[in-house]
């Protein structure tokens, strides 16, 4: 079946060379096309090539580079070649794919960034080998050619954290000759950015192993151009795009001590990190505080990241949402109840929320803390999926129960807000599952409505004409993962615009909030040859969104603690921007905006489910991606 291409994404596309289309196999794999040759890469005299790619691109250790966009066509004359019109407080990334021809060659090429008012910031790939990726734990979902060694992690050369910063490579080793190393270039254009062009050099020099021997080649230098339009990403995020920490930060080398400064930290390089993408991320509480130490340390914790401390300037902070605190932010209670509720809460339970709640409102309002959005997350996937009908007595029994005592909960935290605090945010429960919640709609018995007030079904439980009814009502909407047709994949061997459709998907339905179930609980004894939750997991990267900085010298660089971003958390933030810049698009011109988001995405989530589709109904290439953005922009220039 041929890939679906947005009408208006076409225009763009006629000017492609050699533009080739991936096609769904009956297998479930995205075959590769037929291999073409560097004509669009760069060489010099020594045998280095140099090729430019998207930040969609997932080329394998022996792939092969094919253009996707003319912007990559490294020898033209074109003068649109590595240009993009951005707007203030966004970041654009694109790859660099380096090899060499021959062992004669240079092992080892440095990589310099001239002086500019654009951060730009390298990384390294580490490639994985996938041998297992068939994605078949989920929804069917086409995946790209396995086995295969795909990149993901991305090595920063500056690693910061903790106000300590920790060079991790001058250069970049160059793999045996035929082989692929990709070099991650993302560029910050900061919210004081002046309208106008700029530009960013960047240099290649081709070194020999000896470094004492300097240069061995030729350098190849760079031009990037941006210009930059009179439009800004608002520093509050639209959609709420939630990540959670699941084995806490032990494999960073500071301990299980939650009173430790170290400790304390390391949670707020997370939250940076997080912050810099639009996302947040929430510890996985093991006990409510009780004891003012433990709120004590709870608070030197998270206080900073709440009142937006922690991501000002005087913190060292560069990135979207400068000066600006999280947007949601989950309540330090534990989850309690995880795929089944053995038995009805206690009144001694439920006063204990009401409790809990009482504190958090006082904690809010003497803080100032009004603006941010809290959830609590008590009950995960409790009302399935289960093996009886909804017409079995004992399951109809078991889900009024349940339903009923998490309006139970939502009515004691409710009491703890507002009859201490009036005027106090609302805590609303979070209700995850695998069903959709229309099923129990008509039974008073059953019914969600009136009892739970954040709704988080996964992509292809996400019923989007009742969602859309409850957030018309002053409640709010997310979604979490699933895979085709109801949202991109999440595992390593799918193209970038898996992940970079989920935030266009949202913005799409309106669509408040996205949850990620684990971004960093991989294998503990091989974090970077295993990340994923279960080895036989073959949604490879599933619950790995970020690798343990202080385990990189298992894979050959220096260790420096922190969150190790991977090319999936790049492309889920993309897709967060891409939904921003809609947002402003729209605001000036609705009908052409909506025309072009729906000509991307006719569907997705239920809507795709319940029309029976198999797979995904927007477009999988690069170029009908960027040609999309590209319009938004263009959009957004208009008078």
């Amino acid at each position: 079946m041929p890939v679906l291409v947005s009408p208006l994404a076409r225009r763009g596309r006629q000017l492609l060379l050699a533009l080739p289309l991936l096609a769904l196999g009956v297998t479930g794999l995205l075959r590769e096309p037929e291999a073409v040759h560097d004509e669009s890469c760069l060489r010099n005299p020594d045998g280095l090539i140099v090729c430019a790619a998207s930040d969609m691109a997932r080329i394998t250790r022996q792939g092969i580079s094919r253009l996707e966009h003319p912007r990559f066509d490294l020898r033209s004359d074109n003068p649109r070649k590595l240009h993009w019109t951005v707007a203030r407080n966004e970041t654009i990334a694109f790859q660099l794919i380096l090899r060499t021809e021959n062992r004669d060659n240079a092992s080892l090429v440095s990589v310099d960034v001239a002086d500019s008012d654009i951060r730009t910031s390298l990384y390294q790939a580490h490639y994985l080998q996938v041998k297992d990726g068939g994605y078949r734990w989920g929804p069917t979902t086409a995946v790209l050619p396995y086995p295969a060694a795909y990149p993901d992690a991305l090595i920063p050369q500056q690693q910061r954290c903790a106000q300590t910063q920790t060079t991790l490579f001058d250069q970049v080793a160059l793999p045996r000759p035929g082989r692929n190393q990709s070099v991650w270039v993302e560029m910050y254009i900061p919210a004081n950015t002046a309208p106008g062009d700029h530009r960013q050099t960047l240099r290649l020099t081709p070194l020999s192993a000896d470094e004492t021997a300097g240069a061995s080649g030729e350098a190849i230098d760079l031009d990037v151009s941006l210009t930059v339009i009179d439009a800004t990403i608002p520093q509050t995020t639209s959609i709420d795009a939630v990540g959670e920490i699941y084995r806490s930060y032990r494999l960073e080398g500071v301990g299980e001590d939650r009173s430790s400064q170290r400790w304390q930290q390391m949670a707020q390089c997370y939250q940076v990190m997080a912050h810099q993408h639009r996302m947040v991320f929430i510890e996985r509480t093991p006990d409510a505080p009780r004891s003012s130490e433990q709120w004590q340390d709870y608070l030197d914790t998270y206080a900073p990241a709440l009142d937006g401390q922690l991501f000002s300037s005087e913190a060292g902070y560069i990135g979207t949402g400068a000066d600006t605190g999280v947007s949601v932010w989950r309540t330090p209670w534990p989850q309690e109840h995880d795929l089944i509720v053995d038995a009805a809460l206690s009144e001694e339970q439920l006063d204990a929320y009401t409790d809990l709640a009482s504190r958090w409102s006082d904690i809010v309002k003497n803080n100032g803390w009004q603006d941010t959005r809290y959830f609590a997350y008590v009950f995960d996937e409790v009302d399935g999926p289960v093996s009886q009908p909804e017409t079995d007595p004992d399951r109809h029994r078991y889900i009024a129960r349940v339903h009923g005592d998490m309006g139970a909960v939502q009515q004691a935290i409710d009491r703890g807000t507002q009859d201490r605090q009036p005027g106090a945010p609302a805590i609303d429960l979070l209700w995850t599952s695998h069903s959709d919640p229309t099923i129990w709609q008509e039974d008073p018995a059953t019914t969600l409505t009136g009892r739970v007030r954040l709704w988080a079904p996964n992509a292809h439980a996400a019923n989007t004409g009742f969602l859309q009814d409850r957030m018309a009502a002053g409640e709010r909407s997310w979604f979490y993962h699933s895979g085709h047709p109801a949202v991109g994949g999440h595992s390593i061997n799918l193209p970038g615009s898996d992940m970079r459709s989920w935030g266009v998907i949202g913005a799409r339905y309106g669509i408040q909030g996205q949850l990620m179930w684990a971004v960093n609980l991989g294998n503990d004894e091989l974090p970077f040859a295993q990340p994923s939750y279960k080895p036989d997991d073959d949604r490879v990267g599933n619950g790995v969104m970020v690798y343990p900085g202080f385990q990189l010298p298992r894979i050959g660089f220096p260790a420096a603690a922190g969150p190790i971003p991977s090319m999936r958390l790049k492309a889920w933030h993309r897709g967060l921007q891409d939904a921003e810049l809609y947002y402003l698009a729209h605001q000036r011109h609705p009908k052409e905006a909506e025309a072009l988001i729906k000509a991307l995405v006719p569907q997705a989530l239920g809507d795709a489910v319940a029309n029976g589709e198999t797979q995904p109904g927007w477009p999988r290439d690069a170029a009908s991606w960027i040609q999309w953005r590209d319009d938004l922009i263009d959009l957004l220039q208009q008078d």
